[in-house]
């Protein structure tokens, strides 16, 4: 592959978006479809892992209490973010599928380092480029997306606490700057934590990214049960499209990438289900509902 790279490499400096030919005569819609290699099985297990990147339109929600506008604004800015999240993927990897060398071999091979977008960049301009695409999902994923992560899980956690599902100190809001101070830092803590865990083991970021979309997929799925539960059972909604069509729909998909995941993935996010679904019980046991508004 790195004599291929360097016989079809663009001089230095050349922008990566001129190199849309390939040498095999790759057709330009065929990384949306390639009849030949197309398997739903391997459509859902990638959907499985891709789904990660898509993560983080859902924690625009959790600021709900901070809104000061019109509350169907979250709803709109998520799908804003989530529409324009999907263009700008689909529209890098076309452009990676359309430049990558030996995709035959990386499809038969797979790729456990986890570095073919690298070598892809390395490919169409040259180490600089490499390099440069590796430090903007550092820069992207280090800073960015963790404070995002971390605003919504700690909001996450307040409400918890403030309802009583979790314990109290972390329902604690800084006087000053009015956010959960106690669920930020012991969020900051776990992540932290395990993290750096997790980065010692030979396969732990695969296992811990498999891990974090189990437990999205399991939310999402039980949010579109929630809809036809609330919607169509209790308030006896007849829009049929909206309220159960759809709905449905989402769960025939969200069940179907679940059981696609691995079985590390499966097997521990059941686990930490369950322990979920335990400690929700006890709550309930000991009286301890959800403190949840009135429905107007």
């Amino acid at each position: 592959m790195h004599e291929h790279s360097r016989a079809f490499r663009l001089p230095p400096g050349a922008p990566a978006f001129l190199r849309l030919h390939r040498p095999d005569d790759l057709g330009a819609l065929t990384p949306f479809f390639d009849s030949a290699g197309f398997s739903w099985s391997v459509v859902l297990a990638a959907a499985s892992v891709a789904v990660l990147s898509f993560l983080g339109f859902d924690g625009i929600s959790t600021l709900a209490e901070e809104n000061r506008e019109d509350a169907r604004r979250l709803g709109r800015s998520m799908v804003a973010a989530l529409g324009l999240a999907a263009v700008l993927f689909v529209a890098q990897t076309w452009v990676a599928a359309l430049l990558t060398p030996g995709r035959d071999v990386l499809i038969a091979k797979d790729d456990p380092a986890g570095s073919a977008f690298y070598t892809t960049a390395e490919f169409a301009g040259g180490h600089w480029l490499s390099v440069l695409t590796a430090v903007a999902t550092a820069v992207a994923w280090g800073f960015a997306n963790s404070l995002v992560a971390q605003a919504a899980t700690s909001r996450l956690l307040f409400a918890m606490g403030r309802d009583r599902q979790l314990p109290s100190f972390l329902a604690k809001v800084n006087p000053r700057h009015k956010v959960p101070v106690n669920a930020t830092l012991v969020v900051a803590a776990l992540s932290l934590i395990i993290g750096v865990y997790m980065s010692t083991r030979p396969t732990g970021i695969g296992e811990l990214s498999s891990l974090v979309n189990f437990g999205a997929m399991a939310a999402f799925l039980l949010l579109h049960v929630s809809v036809v539960v609330h919607y169509v059972i209790r308030r006896r909604s007849r829009n049929w499209l909206a309220h159960l069509v759809v709905p449905v729909a989402g769960i025939v998909v969200l069940v179907a990438v679940v059981l696609n995941q691995s079985v590390y993935a499966q097997w521990a996010g059941a686990i930490w289900l369950a322990v979920g679904l335990l400690v929700l019980g006890i709550s309930y046991a000991f009286g301890r509902r959800p403190a949840l508004p009135s429905e107007v």
